[in-house]
C-alpha cells in the first residue's frame, strides 16, 4: 500500500488495530462517500487523492503530470493544483481518447522521447501500457517516464496492457464474487466501519484550514473539465438535444505563441467584447507607434538632404582647389625650368611641385600611405532606379548592379550572408547560371544608360520542335575566284549582317561568348577518385572537381547553394595573396 501513501501506518479509528489486523481497508474517496472525477483526465475509474480545495484527482495523474505537488510526500497528501500553470488545461489534445469532447480536457503530457509532439492524459496512456517508472535503486529525481507508441519498446507495451486489461477484469470479478461470499453480520460490520470513516472525514474537512488561493482569478475553459462535459451533455440529453450534430470546434482553445486573442466570431458576449475593446487598443497604440516612426523618418531624409546640399558644396570647393593647385604648380614647374636655364644646369623639381602621382610624401607626412580624393559614390537601384536607402542596397557580384532588398522578386527581409568561399547573384544572373542550356553573353542598354551584360538562353542542340521554320536558303557569294575549291555559301540572315561596319561586328564579337559545355564531373583532384555530379563539386575558379568528403572540413552535401558561386580553398588562399578582400 506504500503507492497510496499508507507505509507501515494504519488509518484506523480504532485504537486496538494493528500492522496484520483484519479490519476492513477504505479509500479516500470511500471515506468520504463521493464519486469523483479527475481534475487531470476524463477517465472516472481509478484511485483518487483529494486536493486541498476539495476536488479530485488520480494518484497515477499526479505522479506524471509536472507542476504538481504533494504537501506530505510520504502518505501523497493533500494534492495540490495551484503551482501548475492553468494555461495547459486543455492546451493539448489527447491522440488516444475515442471520443473527441475529451480530448482536451485536462492536461496532457508529451512523449518524453526528446522532441517527440505526440501528446496524451496519464491514463490514458496506462491503458496502452505507456508509463514507465525507474528502479528504486536508481537515484533520479523525477522517476516516472512516459513514451508514445512510436519510441516504447513493443513488447513492454504489449506486456503492460495485457496486465492492465487482466487486473481490472479481476478486480469487478473479484468484487462481485466478495459481495456474494460475505455473511450479513460481516457486511453489517464494514458498513458500520465506514459509517465511522465518513463521519471523521466530515469532521477533518469542516476544521481543517482554509487552503491557499491565488490573488488574481486564474482563467479556465470550460471545455477542459470534463465533469462539466458530462453535465452539459447529461442536460442534452435530457431536453432531447442530440450532441453529435455539433462539430467540435477547437480554435479557441489553442492559443498563439506571442499571447495575443485569436479571432473571434461577432456575437453578443463578454468574451467578444474583451476581443474588441483589447483589438482596438492595440489599433491605436501600432497607429500611435507607426506616426512616430514616420516623423523620425521625415526628420533624418531632411537631414540627409541637408548633408548631401553640403557634401556637394564641398566637393565643389574641392574641385576648385585642385584646379587652382595645379595651374600654381605648372606656374611654378615654369618658374622652376627658367632658372634651370638661366643657371645652365638641369635642377631637380622639388617634391611639392611634383604631379600627385609622382609625388612621395615624408615620413612626417604619413609615409608611403595612400589617400582617396574621389568622392563618395551614391549607387541607384537596378529596379527602381532610386538612390535612397544606401544602406540597404545589395551588389550582385554577376552583373555589378545595385538593389534595394524590398524590390527584388522575391523580396529579402535581410543582407545574405557573403563568405570568402561564396557569392550571391540576383535572380536574373541566377536563372542564366543554373541552366543548363547554352547561354551566350550580350550587353543590355538600361533606360538610365547603363550597360548590363545579360545571357542569351538558346535551345538545346538535340530538340527539334515540330513548328520550327524551314532553314534559310544559302546563297553562293558572288565575285569571288574559287579555283580548286568549292563555292561557300552564307544564309540570307548573315548576308544582312555583312552591311554591318566593321567596328560594330569586331565589338560584337568581343562581347561574344563560347557556348557552354556540359558539366561532367568525373575524377576529384585530391584523391584521383572517380565520381559523377552528385558527389563532386567543380570549383568556379580553377574548375577542378572534390569529392564532399574530400573537403577541408568534409561536407555531407554540396556547399554550393541556389544563388551562390563557389570557389575551393586553394583557390581562395591564392587569391587572398594576389589582391585584397572586398568586402560589402
Amino acid at each position: 500500500m506504500c503507492c497510496y501513501g499508507v507505509d507501515g501506518e494504519s488509518d484506523s479509528i480504532m485504537s486496538s488495530a494493528s500492522e496484520n489486523s483484519t479490519e476492513p481497508w477504505f479509500c479516500d474517496a470511500c471515506k468520504c462517500g463521493v464519486s469523483p472525477s479527475c481534475e487531470l483526465c476524463p477517465n472516472q475509474d481509478g484511485i483518487f487523492k483529494e486536493t486541498d480545495a476539495g476536488r479530485w484527482v488520480h494518484i497515477v495523474c499526479a505522479l506524471y503530470v509536472p507542476g504538481v505537488a504533494f504537501g506530505d510526500i510520504d502518505k501523497l497528501r493533500p494534492v495540490t493544483l495551484t503551482e501548475m500553470n492553468y494555461s495547459k488545461y486543455g492546451a493539448k489534445e489527447c491522440s488516444f481518447c475515442e471520443d473527441p469532447r475529451f480530448a482536451r480536457t485536462g492536461v496532457c503530457i508529451s512523449c518524453d522521447a526528446g522532441m517527440c509532439r505526440a501528446y496524451f492524459h496519464v491514463t490514458c496512456a496506462q491503458k496502452e501500457g505507456l508509463l514507465s517508472e525507474a528502479a528504486a535503486e536508481e537515484d533520479i529525481a523525477d522517476p516516472f517516464f512516459a513514451y508514445c507508441k512510436q519510441h516504447a519498446d513493443r513488447l513492454d507495451r504489449k506486456w503492460k496492457r495485457k496486465n492492465y486489461l487482466a487486473l481490472q477484469s479481476y478486480c469487478k470479478m473479484s468484487l462481485q464474487e466478495r459481495e456474494k461470499q460475505l455473511s450479513p453480520e460481516a457486511q453489517a460490520r464494514i458498513n458500520a466501519r465506514l459509517q465511522q470513516y465518513r463521519a471523521k472525514a466530515e469532521l477533518a474537512r469542516s476544521t481543517r484550514p482554509q487552503a491557499w488561493v491565488p490573488r488574481e482569478k486564474l482563467p479556465r475553459p470550460l471545455t477542459s473539465s470534463a465533469s462539466a462535459i458530462r453535465k452539459l451533455m447529461r442536460k442534452a440529453e435530457l431536453m432531447g438535444i442530440s450532441t453529435d450534430i455539433f462539430p467540435v470546434d477547437n480554435s479557441d482553445t489553442s492559443s498563439s505563441v506571442d499571447g495575443r486573442r485569436k479571432h473571434k466570431q461577432p456575437a453578443l458576449t463578454a468574451d467578444f467584447v474583451n476581443y474588441y475593446f483589447e483589438r482596438n487598443m492595440r489599433m491605436i497604440q501600432i497607429q500611435e507607434n507607426m506616426a512616430e516612426q514616420k516623423n523620425i523618418k521625415d526628420k533624418l531624409e531632411n537631414e540627409q538632404e541637408k548633408l548631401h546640399v553640403e557634401y556637394n558644396k564641398l566637393c565643389e570647393s574641392l574641385e576648385e582647389l585642385q584646379n587652382l593647385n595645379g595651374k600654381l604648380r605648372s606656374e611654378g614647374q615654369g618658374i622652376w625650368a627658367l632658372l634651370g636655364r638661366i643657371t645652365g644646369q638641369k635642377l631637380n623639381i622639388p617634391a611639392i611641385l611634383r604631379a600627385p602621382k609622382e609625388r612621395k610624401p615624408s615620413k612626417k607626412e604619413g609615409g608611403t600611405q595612400k589617400t582617396s580624393t574621389l568622392p563618395a559614390v551614391l549607387y541607384s537601384c537596378g529596379i527602381c532606379k532610386k538612390n535612397h536607402d544606401q544602406h540597404l542596397l545589395l551588389l550582385c557580384d554577376t552583373c555589378k548592379l545595385h538593389y534595394h532588398l524590398g524590390c527584388l522578386d522575391p523580396p529579402l527581409t535581410r543582407m545574405p550572408r557573403k563568405t570568402k568561399n561564396s557569392y550571391w547573384q540576383c535572380s536574373e544572373c541566377d536563372q542564366a547560371g543554373s541552366s543548363d542550356m547554352e547561354a551566350d553573353m550580350a550587353m543590355e542598354t538600361l533606360p538610365d544608360g547603363t550597360k548590363r551584360s545579360r545571357r542569351q538562353i538558346k535551345e538545346p542542340v538535340k530538340f527539334v520542335p515540330q513548328d520550327m521554320p524551314p532553314e534559310p536558303k544559302k546563297i553562293p557569294i558572288r565575285n569571288t575566284r574559287t579555283r580548286g575549291r568549292k563555292r561557300s555559301f552564307i544564309p540570307e540572315e548573315e548576308k544582312h549582317e555583312e552591311r554591318v561596319p566593321r567596328e560594330r561586328r569586331q565589338r560584337q564579337s568581343v562581347l561574344q561568348k563560347k557556348p557552354k559545355a556540359e558539366d561532367l564531373r568525373t575524377e576529384c583532384a585530391t584523391c584521383k577518385g572517380t565520381g559523377d555530379n552528385e558527389n563532386l563539386v567543380r570549383c568556379d575558379e580553377c574548375r577542378l572537381c572534390y569529392h564532399f568528403g574530400c573537403l577541408d572540413p568534409p561536407l555531407k552535401k554540396s556547399p554550393k547553394q541556389t544563388g551562390y558561386g563557389w570557389i575551393c580553398q586553394e583557390c581562395d588562399s591564392s587569391s587572398s595573396k594576389v589582391r585584397p578582400v572586398t568586402c560589402f
